[in-house]
């Protein structure tokens, strides 16, 4: 953490401590008159320079100049935001993740900050709410992962989250022999097999001390086939619920290596997953408990229906809220709740997010053949509770 006490208490330093950020945000009270987000590009090329800090400072002057009509007390709780990202931008270490997320209201020492594990696009809005949807799209695509190396004596166990190694052990077991089971006869065969099936059993049962202290969504395992499939035999339910996939890399492979290998392991099957949902949600289409389009799944969410959202990652519709009733409507004119006039909404995803949100809903953001399928349909969908 940011060793300035000013900081201390909202600052953090690893990408896993983004769903407390996150936590922070949704139920602290904000103070003063709005809350400026920012997120900046942090990767090498950003750091020579501070280029961040320049970039910051060049699309805090557009809104500076949107605000000349705005009411002195609203301008002056901008600067203090201003103020205090800058004075973090200004003594933070070097950044050593490809971004930052970072939220200052105009109070002392009203300042939240996190790394991000990917690079996103600059984006500085001032407002009365955080902006939160860009963290929310990076929890949705980063699941939790379990990888478990192994072979006849040893094992590796990590947990990878938010592109980063969060935790690894190693579990040693009783060395059945440097022996293949081939050039092995009676019962030293059986005792070798009985082993290796100790080693696994031990493997398992670290494993799913593993899933107790963080629960994670996918298991993978790597290491020789014949032992991965034994080990894969023998998972428990709630393991066996959460494998996911062999992968090609043995019990030796470096932390880079396991992170790269996961991540590519990960990202397919996420991508499969993701095509699997939003096949199954175009095709209920027609029933009850399902949305389909910007119309019927505005209406769910104005209805507290949403269940499940569904998003492309690059969703930029537009709709219109009515002041009165808090309706979205995709269309312009009166609101055909409560008749009044509408007004334009400046980020669609990012209220429709929150709104899904403020319901329980759980919030899918969308790529590839996924996203190719539901931008035929304006690119978003919902599963409603009725």
């Amino acid at each position: 953490m940011y060793e300035g006490t000013r900081f201390a208490p909202t600052v953090h330093t690893d990408v896993w401590e983004i769903p407390a950020v996150l936590g922070e945000l949704r139920e602290s009270q904000l103070p003063g008159r709005g809350l400026l987000s920012a997120y900046l590009p942090t990767p090498p090329t950003s750091v020579a320079g501070r280029k961040y800090l320049v970039r910051f400072r060049e699309e805090c002057k557009a809104i500076r100049q949107r605000l000349e009509e705005a009411s002195r007390d609203e301008r002056q709780a901008f600067e203090a935001a201003v103020g205090r990202v800058e004075e973090y931008l200004d003594q933070m270490a070097v950044p050593r993740h490809p971004g930052l997320a970072v939220f200052a209201g105009q109070e002392r020492g009203h300042l939240y900050a996190v790394p991000l594990p990917e690079q996103p696009v600059t984006l500085i809005v001032w407002d009365t709410q955080p902006i939160l949807a860009p963290l929310e799209e990076i929890l949705d695509e980063y699941e939790r992962i379990a990888v478990v190396l192994t072979d006849r004596r040893q094992a590796r166990l990590f947990t990878i989250y938010l592109g980063a190694i969060e935790e690894q052990q190693v579990v040693e077991s009783d060395d059945p022999g440097k022996r293949t089971v081939s050039g092995i006869a009676g019962n030293f065969a059986q005792h070798y097999q009985e082993n290796v099936r100790r080693h696994l059993r031990q493997t398992i049962h670290a494993t799913m001390d593993l899933l107790r202290a963080r629960p994670f969504d996918r298991l993978l395992l790597g290491g020789p086939v014949d032992v991965d499939t034994m080990l894969r035999d023998e998972l428990p339910r709630p393991l066996r619920s959460r494998y996911a996939d062999m992968l090609s890399i043995g019990l030796d492979a470096t932390d880079a290596e396991v992170l790269e290998t996961a991540r590519r392991a990960a990202e397919a099957i996420e991508r499969q997953v993701e095509r699997e949902m939003v096949d199954e949600l175009i095709a209920a289409r027609t029933t009850p408990r399902a949305a389909i389009g910007l119309e019927d799944t505005l209406d769910a969410l104005h209805d507290e229906r949403v269940h499940r959202l569904f998003l492309v990652s690059d969703f930029a519709g537009s709709a219109d809220e009515c002041p009165n009733c808090g309706r979205i409507v995709a269309g312009t004119g009166e609101c055909p709740g409560c008749g009044a006039s509408l007004e334009p909404v400046a980020d669609l995803r990012e209220l429709v997010v929150d709104r899904a949100l403020e319901q329980a809903a759980h919030v899918e953001m969308v790529s590839g053949e996924a996203a190719d399928e539901l931008r035929k349909y304006e690119g978003i969908g919902a599963w409603t509770r009725y």
